[in-house]
């Protein structure tokens, strides 16, 4: 019987050799993900309403409502209705890039509230969802707001 010692071939060490070179010449590119800051300035109106996961979207009129968000930070409400706050004042996201929580401040007051922030794509329309407890904390509620075309 003859045993033979394990010789590597120059095939093999040319493959090696070619993935090396292979693996050292790809560029591995970063790709910089940076979000962009998100803006809501503009009006917006609520498309649906739900209140501890029921939906009541049919059962207020929430069409005259307003919130209008405006650049400088201030906020306006037109026909108020069961909201986190309301009367006009001023608004700040956590974070302008990354926002979890937008709090309000009303006008003359020390109080300020906030509310969890989305701001999702749906169905090719930028969508704005609110949820907070207004008043009584065992409800809670989400709106779904969207931009309106009226200013």
């Amino acid at each position: 019987m003859m045993i033979t010692k394990y010789s590597p071939s120059v095939y093999t060490y040319a493959c090696l050799l070619l993935l090396g070179m292979q693996l050292i010449s790809c560029k591995m590119e970063e790709i910089a993900t940076v979000e962009s800051v998100k803006q809501i300035q503009g009006s917006w109106q609520i498309t649906k309403a739900t209140r501890n996961g029921t939906d009541i979207t049919e059962k207020f009129d929430f069409s005259p409502f307003r919130i209008t968000f405006q650049a400088d930070g201030n906020y306006q409400i037109q026909h108020p209705l069961p909201f986190i706050v309301a009367k006009d004042g001023v608004y700040s996201l956590d974070d302008p890039q990354y926002p979890f929580q937008i709090k309000f401040k009303e006008a003359e007051t020390n109080r300020e509230v906030g509310s969890s922030f989305d701001y999702p794509i749906v169905a090719g329309t930028r969508n704005l969802y609110l949820t907070f407890s207004a008043g009584c904390s065992s409800n809670t509620y989400v709106y779904t707001l969207v931009k309106t075309t009226d200013q």
